[in-house]
């Protein structure tokens, strides 16, 4: 039988400080990659220079024609991978078995793809720890059709940070919907569940990754959330994500509360509002965070 290639595509802008790392580490993996291609947005430090240094294949992408799912897309068509793992700069891979953990759910031929598992780094505030745990446990589970009326929006959950998709069904499901400002990869997840495939969630393959963002960068990207739910919501058939997001809070709350965090669990607090303005403003202001098409 003929071996499966893998390609790994990286996203990247001015990523200098972690590009060196995660190359070194998808070397060492059990399974080797059969191409590492960097995707680049014009980056202004030494990004590009590394990456061709270490022989990666590079392709460059206009920072002003950039989104999220247009530009993986085109990477996407670029590689030579039957599977094909994206990464995001600032995650750094977690062990040499990423990869062989990561493909291992496509043993079953209806899984058309798989979202591994986001763990603090250790810079991490206490409520955003707290955050990926609730997010990404550590447990298996994969996710069908059926789960949609039980689990709603959570149903289709998939992440870019850390992800693999099955090249044809990617195609045959017509690949990241574009242009997208964000969630491109919950629109395709959404698309194979509603065409009778699987997604799997599989956290034995783990990066950290996590930010500590101000309340301003919480606002701004929660607002790119909002808009995206509004405009998607003939997709998404349970785009209310209210009931999930109190559950976090409540879990996120009671920990801090529980390890006598206190001052954390008020700027949570701070946070969950930034939060939620931001998702309602972005559902107002739907054109404000969209493409015009």
């Amino acid at each position: 039988m003929e071996k499966k290639k893998v390609s790994v595509i990286i996203m990247t802008l001015n990523a200098e400080i972690y590009i060196q790392n995660i190359i070194d580490m998808l070397r060492k993996q059990t399974i080797k990659p059969d191409e590492i291609i960097v995707a680049d947005s014009e980056s202004e430090d030494r990004t590009v220079d590394i990456a061709k240094e270490n022989g990666t294949k590079l392709i460059s992408i206009r920072r002003r024609e950039f989104d999220h799912g247009g530009s993986r897309d085109l990477a996407l068509r670029e590689s030579i991978g039957d599977y094909i793992l994206f990464l995001t700069q600032d995650a750094e891979i977690g062990s040499e078995t990423y990869i062989q953990s990561i493909l291992k759910p496509f043993e079953d031929e209806k899984v058309a793809m798989v979202c591994g598992r986001q763990i603090a780094k250790k810079n991490a505030t206490s409520y955003e720890r707290l955050i990926r745990e609730f997010n990404y446990p550590n447990k298996r589970m994969i996710k069908t059709k059926d789960d949609i009326e039980k689990m709603g929006i959570k149903a289709y959950y998939m992440s870019d940070v850390c992800s693999a998709y099955r090249r044809d069904i990617y195609f045959e499901i017509g690949g990241f919907e574009h242009p997208i400002m964000t969630n491109e990869d919950m629109l395709i997840a959404a698309n194979a569940l509603k065409n009778g495939y699987k997604i799997a969630y599989e956290p034995s393959a783990y990066v950290y990754h996590s930010h500590n963002f101000t309340l301003k960068q919480e606002f701004n990207r929660n607002a790119l959330v909002g808009a995206f739910l509004q405009q998607n919501k003939n997709k998404l058939c349970c785009c209310n994500a209210t009931s999930e997001g109190m559950t976090l809070v409540k879990y996120v709350s009671k920990r801090l509360l529980n390890e006598k965090e206190y001052v954390n669990f008020c700027r949570f607090g701070f946070i969950c509002i930034a939060k939620y303005l931001g998702n309602l403003y972005g559902r107002k202001c739907v054109k404000k965070y969209s493409y015009s098409k």
